[in-house]
């Protein structure tokens, strides 16, 4: 990962400017595969993507996708997939520049949606009728 190009103390400046107003689930979608046997284990990936469009004098709307791919251990074959987008509205006091969202989306964008994640995956797979997927805890790297 490259160096930020912004100065901790202006990252924490702008982030003690934040306030967040809501997350609200934007969209999502669910994929079961009937043809395969429910699994006792399965290997769960996750990706995500992070963007964001300021809305106004201070409000900012950050979107935050996240896919998650469950399938038997080493199998091409996918089990269960869901993609989660969720808006994060927030008010800044100071500007929202991409410098300062290239940190912010990496760590704490994160500790805000995190928790929706698991709860969505956990209660979208019990409502497939497949053992529920319970997502780990947020961990910074």
């Amino acid at each position: 990962m490259d160096k930020p190009k912004i100065s901790p103390e202006e990252f924490r400046k702008i982030l003690e400017g934040i306030d967040l107003k809501s997350i609200s689930l934007q969209r999502s979608s669910a994929f079961l595969n009937p043809e395969i046997n429910v699994p006792q284990y399965l290997e769960i990936k996750i990706d995500e993507e992070a963007s964001y469009k300021i809305r106004g004098t201070g409000v900012v709307d950050i979107f935050q996708t996240y896919k998650v791919d469950a399938r038997k251990p080493k199998s091409k074959s996918r089990y269960v997939k869901l993609e989660i987008t969720f808006i994060v509205r927030i008010t800044s006091e100071y500007d929202f520049t991409d410098d300062f969202f290239e940190v912010y989306k990496s760590v704490s964008l994160h500790l805000n949606t995190w928790p929706y994640l698991r709860e969505f995956v956990n209660q979208a797979t019990a409502r497939m009728n497949v053992p529920p997927l319970t997502i780990p805890f947020f961990k910074t790297k």
